[in-house]
Order: C-alpha cells, then structure tokens, then sequence
C-alpha cells in the first residue's frame, strides 16, 4: 500500500510549481469563449470494480474514490498518469473529493463507528473535519485559500451546507429549502450546489454576493451543480423523467448538456480553469468509470 509520506512527496512538486499554475490560470481568465470540441477519456483505478473522478486542479491532478473486489471504498490522486491510494487511517470508507493548486486534498471518511467525517490531507497529515453538534460531516470542495465547503446533518435529520474558513465554520441555507449542500467553492468566493424541497425536488443554486440564485436545466426532474472555476463556468448534472443522467456545462453562452459516448448516467462534478471536466459514467454493465472531458478550439490540434 502506498504510504502517505510517498502521497505528500508526490504533491510536493505541485507547490513547486505553484507559480506557473497561477499564471496559466490567469491566461485561462482572459481567454475568451469560442466554439469548442469535446474529447472524452475513461479513467479506471488498476483492477478496481468501479472508479469516480470528482476533483481536478489546473495541473491536471485528479481526486476521486475507487471500489476494490470487495467493494470496499478507497480515495484516490492520479497525478502524471500514476494512481496513488488514500486511505483515512482506520477508515472503513474513504472518498477525496476536490484538490487544489498546492496539492491539499479534501474529502470524507467513514469511522469504524459507521459514522461520517470529513477530512483534510495537508502536508502529510490527515486532519478529521466535524462541524460542531453535527452527527455527520462531508466535505465536497476546497479552494487554494483553504476554505473548505459541504454539508452536515443534524439529529433531525436535516442536511445543511456549509463553508469552512479561517474564521471558522458558516452554515449555509437556501431559504425555504429542506436541505442544502455546498458542492464548490471559487477564489471569487462564489459557491455551487443543490438544495431540496419539501417533495424531494433537487434544484440547483449559485451563491454570489450573498444572493442565491436557482439554476435548473430546462425540462429537467432534477438539477445539482456540482463545480465552477473562476471562470464562473458551472458543471453538474440533471436526470429526465425516466431516471437518467446527464452532464451539464454553464457558460455565458448558456447551458448545454454532455454525454459521454456510449455511456450511462453521466455526472460532472468539478471544472478547472482550463475548462477541463471530470465525472463519472455507467457502462452498459451498470459498472461506474471516471472520465476525462477536455474542451478545445475548434481547428487547433490537442497538444
């Protein structure tokens, strides 16, 4: 098993490289939008029987969690076309779910009390997240400021969201809403994710300057936002009246809707500067995939 020392020194050489992803982010911002061509690649953690992508940073880095033979649940980084494990010591479950540009990983764990935590990898160490009086915690998202975002629930029952930062933690409501969940979070501070209904209705949300703004996809059952970059684009998903699920991207051109081809049940779950997007996919067997969908100019070779 990979030990977490050759974890953190593997992500040490993104903090190196800290100040060319700075710069290509801010080329990424002033880039403006043109037609693009989509390219779909499948990511598969070695012999396990099923993978999940949810996180990636401007290097390209991708988090996410992986089932092994017994299906047991297990976090994992691929960074440079190499996978490496995390596993939350003495976690029966373990899910990373978004990493940032210095290589600090940001997920949740299961305890041997069956109970939820979040967690933060930061140089070396885990580091258990529990909001306070909550009976569980999950984090979702994490920015290069640190600030964390997720949901917590409380013996009632009620889930809501939150964002962690270092004045400490903030819980989140969608007025009127049955439950809340903050999926993501940008450098402009602006945040994602999905809220409930009394019927069990998902919607999803943009909070920007203290304003909750819906976004649902036309003639959708349900909508949940999933990531934004700093660009303000948004990835999610939304399912049909038949149960199905599909990617979505928001630009400032619209929303459209994303496959990937052949697949099933397609979710987007985080999008980085470059506009690249991760998720997750069924087969035709029913066995899930992460997928790699970048996004180029129309007319320019992919380098």
């Amino acid at each position: 098993m990979t030990t977490h020392r050759t974890l953190d020194r593997d992500l040490s050489s993104v903090r190196r490289r800290l100040p060319l992803v700075l710069l290509f982010t801010a080329l990424a911002v002033a880039a403006p939008l043109t037609a693009t061509a989509q390219t779909f690649t499948s990511i598969d953690y070695p012999s396990a029987a099923g993978t999940h992508a949810f996180g990636i940073n401007e290097l390209g880095d991708i988090v996410g969690r992986w089932e092994d033979a017994d299906f047991n649940v297990h976090g994992f980084l691929l960074h440079h076309g190499v996978f490496t494990a995390i596993d939350v010591p003495s976690a029966t479950f373990t899910a990373a779910f978004d990493i940032n540009n210095l290589g600090h990983v940001a997920g949740w764990w299961v305890d041997a009390d069956d109970v939820p935590r979040g967690f933060l990898f930061k140089n070396g160490q885990f580091t258990s997240i529990d909001f306070p009086g909550a009976i569980d915690t999950k984090i979702r998202g994490i920015d290069d400021l640190g600030r964390l975002t997720g949901n917590y629930t409380k013996e009632d029952g009620h889930e809501h969201g939150f964002l962690l930062d270092r004045r400490g933690y903030h819980t989140i409501d969608v007025p009127d809403s049955d439950s809340t969940d903050v999926w993501d979070i940008n450098l402009l501070g602006r945040m994602v994710g999905d809220l409930s209904d009394t019927n069990d209705i998902v919607y999803g949300y943009l909070l920007k300057n203290g304003i909750f703004t819906q976004i649902n996809f036309l003639g959708a059952q349900d909508t949940s936002l999933r990531g934004i970059n700093i660009q303000g684009d948004i990835v999610g998903l939304y399912d049909t009246n038949d149960g199905a699920l599909h990617g979505l991207l928001k630009t400032r051109s619209g929303m459209t809707s994303f496959d990937f081809p052949d697949g099933f049940d397609t979710r987007g779950f985080r999008i980085n500067a470059l506009r690249d997007v991760v998720g997750d996919y069924a087969d035709a067997e029913r066995n899930f995939h992460g997928f790699l969908m970048r996004q180029r100019e129309h007319g320019h070779e992919d380098d």
